[in-house]
């Protein structure tokens, strides 16, 4: 698969959901209710091939309307491990119903310590009454230049959310990507202890080949209207628990895990 044909299926996404947004735009509320964002920072271990360290990161998002049917969402995160730094961005262009779901192209790149990491695709969430489902695939490359490693694979993956109360989220999911797959958990927690409910507090895991782990705690601040967090999630801002949670891990499993001499392990098994 192409780069053009990876646009190609993106236009037909766009083209695909346009005739529903516009069949339903004086029925269901706006695909993003205002302008709005979030700022978290987290902390925690990572490690890979036996070898782990502290890791920190920062993330942010801004989320706006565009018309009454879609949205964008622009994610940029940074962190640091093994005493190296890595950061990129996510952009997605959606379409969404805040009752039934949303879909549309996302593209992700994520580098630092002479590895590059991108995804080019479409992502999709099905809301139904506590639960969302999450879906994501598309194209996946990496650029090692430490190795001279150029490579590309296909990439999907999927999640489960669960609301047991309205300020509460359960995800579990897996990604998969180059024949390898990684299981990832996430727990936010949004308590009424403020004048306005906008801080969040979260836990994130995954596990995968490698022996390749990463477990962070953190806090979350939201930036728009006052609602409970399922609401902030389908109305708001996407939930960045699919394909941006699995950008990031990946990149603190592939570009953190930089040895003393300047050289990643992750993608040794990628060699002739």
């Amino acid at each position: 698969m192409n780069l053009r044909s990876v646009a190609a299926i993106l236009a037909t996404t766009i083209v695909l959901t346009a005739p529903i947004a516009s069949a339903r735009a004086d029925g269901p509320a706006p695909a993003v209710s205002a302008l709005n964002g979030k700022l978290s920072t987290e902390g925690g271990v990572t490690g890979v091939d036996g070898q782990s360290s502290g890791i920190g990161m920062v993330n942010g998002s801004i989320t706006t309307p565009l018309g009454h049917a879609f949205g964008l969402q622009l994610d940029g995160s940074a962190g640091t491990a093994f005493n190296q730094v890595f950061g990129g961005g996510t952009a997605h262009l959606f379409w969404r119903d805040p009752a039934i779901g949303l879909v549309g192209p996302v593209a992700s790149v994520q580098a630092g310590s002479g590895i590059r990491l991108g995804w080019y695709g479409a992502e999709a969430e099905l809301y139904a009454g506590i639960f969302t489902f999450g879906a994501w695939g598309g194209y996946h490359d990496v650029v090692d230049s430490g190795f001279g490693i150029n490579a590309s694979s296909g990439f999907y993956g999927g999640s489960l959310s669960v609301y047991p109360i309205p300020d509460l989220a359960l995800t579990i999911g897996a990604n998969s990507e180059f024949n390898r797959v990684t299981g990832t958990g996430t727990i936010e927690f949004q308590p009424n202890l403020f004048a306005r409910r906008n801080v969040a507090f979260f836990i994130n895991g995954d596990v995968g080949e490698n022996s390749s782990y990463s477990v962070r705690a953190g806090v979350r601040f939201y930036f728009g209207p006052d609602k409970p967090l399922i609401r902030r999630h389908r109305e708001d801002d996407p939930t960045t628990t699919g394909l941006t949670n699995a950008a990031a891990d990946e990149a603190s499993a592939a570009i953190a895990a930089v040895f003393s001499d300047g050289q990643s392990q992750q993608f040794m098994w990628l060699l002739p």
